[in-house]
């Protein structure tokens, strides 16, 4: 089984000169997550900089240990710039470099987790390495210096209050949006309603991957079909099917059959019925519903932001926003009156809900099923 870093942040404060440049960045490919989160007040863009090569180097398949020199290296002399950054494979092996920076947050099946750090002074920076494992239900976070110093009770918000308060906050499970939440709630409680100095908090749970493959029109080639149908079968996760003749392809081929479900009280008038077929989760209409799914996508940044409608659209927008991993299966073959020159309709719906995908930071892929005649 496949695990994910799911990860929310939330500056608490508008960037200014006067607080500084402040940068969290994460990125997540299929099997890699990184995160940053710095602040260097007065330093200008230094923090960008850093943010920029820290992605570059981890994309590149870099460990922190090779990385670490680059990013002392950009550092102003004698400016206190506190940085973290966090590397994780597979949901699992995680590294962690800290510089002059609050420790990570881990909270595992209740009980607060002190990471074996090997802390030393580099260059008169207090540096702290680790490398650790992650499991199913982890918590993290990593906040910027000032949330430690936010003042609560007349006393000092300390490491320790911040780790058995996460403690308390993910004894009842919750997501990295829930945790944010609580995390900001707190600090502003805690702020006393004091202006907010350069605040960032970044939230993250490890959980189980969830992917969606999505199929949509048959091959060019009739020929092809039980190929497609195979390729199709051969994804783990949620199978979703978009065109009644791609449903009927597959019902064919895998001998099942297609039954029309009774229409839903809400968003029946402007999107088509959906089916049922043993072994997918969802069968709908192709383009007219793969168009209405974007207008759901534009109004919704996570699946709770969506209507309570049970039409197809609303119900694909949910399933793929729910979704960390998305794959479309493309047939080539093209109803003539679905194109535009030489561009079919199904394609160019499907490119436009890739790019609202990516920008939601889903990993996207395409693959185009035989070939046209």
């Amino acid at each position: 089984m496949s695990l994910w870093v799911e990860s929310a942040d939330q500056d608490l404060f508008s960037i200014t000169e006067e607080s500084g440049q402040r940068a969290v960045r994460t990125f997540q490919t299929e099997k890699l997550f990184g995160a940053l989160l710095a602040s260097a007040p007065g330093s200008g863009d230094i923090v960008g900089q850093v943010a920029a090569l820290v992605e570059q180097m981890l994309k590149e398949g870099q460990s922190l240990g090779a990385l670490l020199p680059a990013v002392l290296g950009m550092l102003p002399p004698g400016e206190h710039v506190p940085l973290a950054i966090l590397r994780v494979v597979e949901g699992m092996e995680a590294q962690l470099v800290e510089v002059d920076a609050p420790p990570l947050f881990l909270v595992r099946r209740g009980r607060p987790v002190l990471l074996p750090v090997v802390e030393e002074e580099i260059a008169g920076r207090l540096v702290r390495q680790c490398d650790f494992a992650l499991q199913e239900g982890d918590h993290l976070a990593m906040v910027s210096a000032e949330y430690i110093r936010a003042k609560g009770w007349d006393r000092r918000w300390g490491w320790r209050d911040v780790a058995l308060s996460i403690k308390r906050l993910t004894d009842t499970g919750g997501d990295a949006e829930q945790l944010l939440g609580a995390l900001v709630r707190m600090y502003h409680r805690l702020a006393q309603g004091e202006p907010a100095p350069a605040v960032t908090v970044l939230a993250m749970h490890i959980r189980p991957q969830r992917s969606a493959t999505v199929w949509s029109g048959p091959p060019a080639n009739p020929v092809d079909d039980a190929r497609a149908v195979e390729r199709f079968w051969a994804e783990s996760g949620r199978r979703i099917i978009c065109g009644d003749t791609t449903a009927a392809v597959a019902a064919r081929i895998l001998g099942r059959s297609l039954e029309q479900e009774p229409r839903p009280a809400v968003g029946w008038a402007e999107v088509p019925p959906t089916w049922r077929l043993e072994g997918v989760d969802l069968v709908t209409e192709g383009v007219v519903t793969l168009r209405k799914t974007r207008e759901r996508l534009n109004r919704a940044r996570r699946a709770a932001d969506l209507p309570r409608a049970n039409d197809g659209a609303t119900r694909l927008a949910r399933l793929l926003l729910e979704a960390d991993v998305i794959r479309f299966l493309i047939g080539t073959a093209v109803n003539p009156a679905q194109r535009d020159g030489g561009v079919s309709w199904r394609q160019e719906v499907v490119h436009n809900l890739i790019a609202d995908l990516e920008a939601r930071g889903k990993i996207v892929s395409v693959e185009y099923l035989g070939k046209k005649d």
